[in-house]
């Protein structure tokens, strides 16, 4: 019984790491392209805006990930201070064997 229970709790971040995040809208196993609405607090969802920004991810064999794909890093580099849009764009290549995720944004 002490095996199988210590056997469950090791597998449990196996499972656990699944279920958090972003929800990536459809899935595919060979191959993903897919691009969905963001949200964040203060977004006006207004249409354009006079400047665009943009910050991206990517990760390797499903064990090394890189890089600063958040709201905050796409407006920073961009000097945008009142965001009007955020879009999400999810790439996955074999199942995770290469996979990206970008973060656009617009406003002023």
């Amino acid at each position: 019984m002490k095996k199988l229970s210590l056997a469950a709790l090791l597998a449990l971040p196996l499972f656990v790491g699944c279920s958090g995040g972003f929800p990536m809208p459809a899935d595919g196993l060979l191959f993903s392209s897919v691009r969905a609405p963001g949200w964040y607090p203060g977004v006006t969802n207004e249409v354009g805006g006079a400047k665009t920004g943009h910050s991206e991810a990517v990760g390797f064999v499903g064990l090394i990930a890189v890089g600063d794909a958040s709201v905050e890093k796409a407006a920073e580099e961009n000097g945008i201070k009142k965001i009007h849009s955020i879009s999400h764009k999810w790439t996955k290549i074999l199942g995770g064997l290469y996979w990206k995720f970008e973060t656009d944004i617009t406003g002023e």
